[in-house]
């Protein structure tokens, strides 16, 4: 089926590190005033490199929803935080 069954989605996704990448994504998205899934769009979008970010939407509030990761910048001290590359946003 389309959904990942519960053992990989554990040995996918499941580990601290993400857990701790969720956390402070919630904390910046209270910050900007933000859903947390715009933050990882907002992250994605800021990269150095090209992207094309892909997203699902399955109905139009969502779309509509996705686009306040456009109103928002992340500082590259925001991106390192959210990378797990510093402990703590000064």
């Amino acid at each position: 089926g389309l959904q990942p069954s519960d053992e990989e989605m554990s040995r996918c996704w499941f580990s601290d590190e993400n857990f701790e990448r969720r956390r402070r994504a919630y904390s910046l998205a209270q910050k900007y005033g933000i859903d947390p899934i715009n933050v990882a769009l907002a992250y994605v979008l800021e990269q150095s490199f090209p992207t094309f970010p892909l997203i699902g939407p399955r109905v139009m509030s969502e779309t509509t929803n996705c686009l306040q990761a456009l109103s928002v910048t992340l500082k590259p001290e925001e991106l390192d935080w959210l990378d797990l590359s510093i402990d703590e946003l000064s």
